[in-house]
């Protein structure tokens, strides 16, 4: 017996194809999901866009330096090519600095803040550490890399992804990690007061032997009002 072709009425065809059309949405929401993009926050200014570098410079080889998608800025170890990328739109005062990061197992990184252009951005500014290296408190994930030691010490697990809250206003400096704050510095931290009070934002790089990486994201800041 031959049978007939089956063929769908408008009334049903309609809601058939608009259930579809939300099926794909749905799964096209489940992954963006996975991978969140930077978000504006009230009262913050994004310095990464999530997309590409602008507004960045890297001082030093290209070398390692990568977008990845979900907004991710990553760093590749790259043998002899220590470098760093710094945020080149302007230099900043006081502010409070909120990003996220992850590191390789025995990683070591580091956020500059106030630095000068050129070599040693350490030195010329101050760093907040990342590592999960063997280290002493001074220099070791949270730490004002030699100048301020961490108390307590933060969480420093490598391949997972924790975060900063960095709050510099005058000579003061404050680091919050996973939401814990583990530095609040004062008068006791002498080298500090010598530091400049301005200056630029910038990232290490995965500094150490390859396959070592080292990840950013939602990079943002809030500039404060000088007192």
């Amino acid at each position: 017996m031959k049978v007939p072709p089956i063929t769908l009425s408008k009334s049903f065809a309609l809601p058939l194809f608009t259930t579809l059309i939300c099926l794909a949405c749905l799964t096209s929401s489940t992954v963006t999901a996975e991978h969140p993009p930077a978000k504006a926050e009230a009262g913050f200014t994004l310095l990464f866009n999530g997309k590409d570098m602008e507004g960045w410079t890297i001082h030093g080889g290209q070398a390692g330096w990568s977008v990845k998608p979900g907004g991710i800025l990553r760093n590749d170890a790259s043998v002899g090519n220590h470098n760093w990328i710094y945020y080149d739109q302007k230099t900043f005062k006081n502010f409070i600095l909120k990003l996220e990061w992850k590191v390789a197992p025995n990683g070591n990184s580091g956020v500059f803040l106030r630095a000068k252009k050129g070599d040693a951005p350490w030195a010329t500014g101050v760093e907040v550490q990342i590592s999960n290296a063997p280290r002493d408190n001074s220099h070791c994930t949270g730490s004002l890399y030699g100048l301020a030691a961490v108390d307590p010490r933060p969480d420093e697990r490598a391949d997972l992804w924790h975060s900063y809250e960095i709050h510099c206003v005058g000579t003061r400096y404050t680091v919050i990690a996973d939401g814990v704050t583990c530095v609040e510095s004062g008068d006791q931290h002498k080298a500090l007061l010598a530091r400049p009070l301005e200056g630029l934002i910038g990232l290490q790089d995965a500094h150490q032997k390859p396959p070592s990486y080292i990840e950013y994201r939602n990079i943002r800041i809030k500039e404060l009002k000088s007192n």
